[in-house]
């Protein structure tokens, strides 16, 4: 091989390099971005805030000067029509989710499990996107049947709309007086969906 030939082969196995890396950077990158629950509203509280009256106070530390999780209509599995509120009185784990959509699919035996496992003291509320084109009740009846779920099933009515739901999967983790805690935009993991519980209160 001549040097002129082993300086264009150095060069192209340098940009395979760092093609590569940079490539794995950005997975690395994605991945930590999404590895996280989002504690809602840690950001509003200001970094000062000003002495308040004591009644005031005990409010707020009472929860009332919090806004419930909104309540939207869904409808069950044999087409009973049901709300958010409806659940309060336990922990709630509110997730958006298709069946065409490849990290809800990966994540979904988590939420078996839970259901399984904590079924008796948490609500399981798994609500798919069904638009009978992209996902059918076929589809979804299938998907339930191969995989041997048993988690119950909800279709969206108008919640995506009122949690401003554009991507998916997402979670919500919604304590027993239907107060929103935490969110998980994303795909979850078992650490992040261990995490979503302890803050509502499940363990």
């Amino acid at each position: 091989m001549n040097p002129k030939s082993k300086t264009l082969l150095g060069i192209v196995a340098f940009a395979v390099l760092i093609a590569a890396a940079v490539f794995a950077y950005n997975a690395l990158q994605h991945d930590n971005a999404s590895d996280r629950l989002v504690m809602l509203g840690e950001d509003t509280v200001p970094e000062e805030p000003e002495p308040e009256p004591q009644a005031q106070q005990e409010d707020i530390e009472a929860g009332e000067e919090r806004e419930q999780a909104p309540n939207f209509i869904m409808l069950d599995a044999t087409g009973n029509e049901l709300q958010l509120h409806d659940f309060l009185g336990k922990p709630i784990v509110l997730n958006f989710w298709t069946t065409w959509c490849p990290a809800c699919v990966r994540e979904s035996p988590y939420f078996e499990n839970l259901y399984q496992e904590h079924g008796d003291i948490v609500h399981v509320i798994k609500v798919n996107l069904l638009d009978g084109q992209r996902e059918t009740r076929a589809a979804v009846d299938n998907f339930m049947y191969v995989n041997g779920y048993t988690f119950p099933l909800y279709f969206d009515v108008d919640g995506a709309a009122q949690y401003g739901v554009r991507a998916i999967p997402v979670t919500f983790f919604i304590d027993e007086n239907g107060y929103p805690i935490a969110s998980a935009p994303g795909p979850l993991n078992e650490r992040m969906l261990r995490q979503g519980l302890e803050a509502v209160g499940v363990f």
